[in-house]
């Protein structure tokens, strides 16, 4: 047996496993008060997120029980501080669970998150590294809803214990709990160690080292921007941006050494006896603007964006997909080795795990076959999140392959009076925060519990624990990173902005502090966008909006 299946040895017999498992890519846990007693004060975590329980209608019951959220992958252990102030003297449970997502058909997915080397001050934590156990489970742990399960109920691969020999596991409907008790006014410590269990046939990927010809592509390559609202818009539809070679000539004037190309493919491609052919009309628009900017030594990273049919039904469109991949290829196929192809952009819905990872493997086949030499660049589910990262399975042995993840958080800060994200009502966000005067919740998102939560934060954490922070594209891009150089993956950050509605001088901070994050980490960027509504570039003035936040 796998020495790490003896880590876990407990139950005498094995959990029933009817929910479909999928790998986690984020750990959860709740404190929570006990009826009467008033909320937990002061809170400040190291990673990831809390909020109120957001999905109880039920005002008390929300106020007394606090989620925390935090990533985690599977090939090495996250580190996770959280930091309270009780108000009363009395107990707080600590509820150990995992993330709370449907599966096809009924149900919900078992996402399996281990525990280890727990460990608390200001209260008593017993048995924090789950190396005494009990009948039921690890000691001084209660399993409230479901058994806790035996050694065997899942296959574990390569997992051992942080500490000792022994750890933990939970899912969403199989939490583990510990009454923690406190005293007011004397704050809390909490340090816990979390990462994902692997599931049933989970296979390591290659690590390709870091000297790849897509580690040699990309160091060319630093900044960039993106050709948005332009050629992704449906036919007869008007965005408001058409690109000529003098955009490029402005492009390449300011210093950018690199441009993502968006398009909306799937309107521009029809299916004849030979296979997908390419709407003429497109190409003798899109052409020039292309040749120009390899001529002014740019990068082109040509990618197919809104495909929104393969993401909400991958098999109906896959053959569509890989086949029109096919046809670019062939059609591109003598151009230079600056122009890369990019398969999609933000991949979700349906479109993740292992079948994007089939969309991948099957559409780099197809370009490879005229293409071997060709950069392409891929990324992975949840509008391209780094916290999915771990789910990529990309083909093992293709070296000419670059990782793009997006970032847009704080995303209430950077969509803040978009119509399209439900936001148009929220303005007045500033960052960082918190604000000067504090923020009301508008009346048309009063029933809005994330824009609550996050407004409630906002107007009342400080700035190194404001949601409004560089706090999540810290840790996005962290994780990029470590998975990068664990896996041998080179990383580009293709989207990141801020919609118009911002004041520009918070605009402007956010856009430097982003850039400087990524370029401290060795990670090169694209703007979303050059001209339109989050635009670096003001047609009206003719000049730069951002040019010092992103170059000086």
């Amino acid at each position: 047996m796998n020495r790490a299946l003896l880590l876990l040895g407990l139950c005498a017999a094995p959990l029933a496993a009817a929910e479909p498992i999928q790998q986690a890519s984020e750990a959860r846990l709740w404190l929570k008060v006990p009826p009467g007693s008033p909320p937990l004060g002061k809170v400040a975590v190291s990673a990831g997120g809390f909020s109120q329980a957001d999905w109880e209608k039920d005002p008390e019951l929300r106020r007394r029980q606090l989620d925390v959220q935090f990533p985690i992958r599977w090939w090495s252990w996250a580190s996770q501080t959280i930091r309270f102030t009780p108000a009363a003297d009395g107990a707080v449970e600590l509820i150990l669970n995992g993330p709370w997502a449907k599966a096809p058909g009924d149900g919900l997915l078992r996402q399996e998150i281990l525990w280890d080397d727990l460990s608390a001050t200001g209260a008593t934590l017993a048995n924090g590294g789950f190396e005494q156990s009990s009948a039921t489970g690890p000691a001084a742990w209660t399993a409230p809803w479901a058994p806790y399960p035996a050694a065997d109920a899942w296959p574990l691969v390569g997992t051992e214990a942080m500490a000792g020999r022994r750890l933990a596991a939970t899912w969403h409907n199989r939490p583990l709990s510990q009454q923690l008790q406190v005293k007011a006014g004397r704050q809390v410590t909490l340090t816990l160690h979390a990462k994902a269990a692997t599931p049933p046939g989970f296979v390591a990927p290659i690590a390709l080292g870091s000297d790849t010809p897509a580690h040699r592509a990309l160091r060319g390559m630093k900044r960039g921007v993106n050709l948005g609202n332009g050629w992704e818009a449906p036919p007869g539809a008007d965005w408001g941006q058409h690109f000529t070679t003098a955009d490029i000539d402005r492009i390449a004037a300011q210093g950018f050494d690199h441009i993502r190309v968006p398009v909306a493919w799937h309107f521009y491609l029809k299916q004849a006896a030979a296979g997908w052919e390419i709407s003429p009309t497109l190409l003798a628009e899109l052409e020039p603007v292309l040749r120009r900017a390899l001529e002014k030594n740019l990068t082109v990273m040509l990618n197919w964006h809104h495909f929104d049919d393969f993401t909400t039904a991958p098999a109906a469109h896959l053959d569509r997909f890989v086949g029109a991949w096919a046809a670019l290829a062939r059609h591109f196929q003598a151009w230079p080795p600056g122009l890369f192809f990019e398969l999609l952009n933000e991949p979700m819905g349906a479109l993740k795990g292992e079948v994007l990872n089939d969309a991948i493997q099957r559409a780099t086949s197809a370009i490879r076959t005229t293409n071997p030499q060709r950069m392409i660049v891929v990324g992975p589910g949840q509008w391209n999140a780094a916290s999915e990262l771990d789910q990529l399975r990309l083909p093992a042995t293709d070296e000419r392959l670059i990782v793009s993840i997006h970032c847009y958080d704080p995303f209430h800060f950077t969509h803040q009076g978009a119509g399209w994200a439900g936001f148009q009502a929220l303005r007045g966000i500033t960052f960082p925060g918190p604000p000067a005067a504090p923020i009301a919740v508008p009346a048309a998102l009063r029933e809005n519990q994330g824009v609550i939560a996050f407004l409630n934060a906002y107007n009342t954490q400080p700035a190194e624990q404001n949601p409004c922070s560089a706090r999540g594209v810290t840790t996005a891009l962290d994780t990029a990173a470590a998975w990068s150089r664990q896996f041998g993956r080179p990383v580009h950050l293709g989207e990141f902005g801020a919609f118009e509605a911002a004041d520009h001088a918070s605009r402007e901070r956010y856009l430097r502090a982003v850039r400087q994050l990524a370029e401290a980490r060795g990670i090169p960027w694209t703007l979303w966008e050059w001209k339109a509504l989050f635009g670096y570039w003001d047609p009206a003035a003719n000049q730069p909006r951002f040019r010092a936040a992103l170059f000086e």
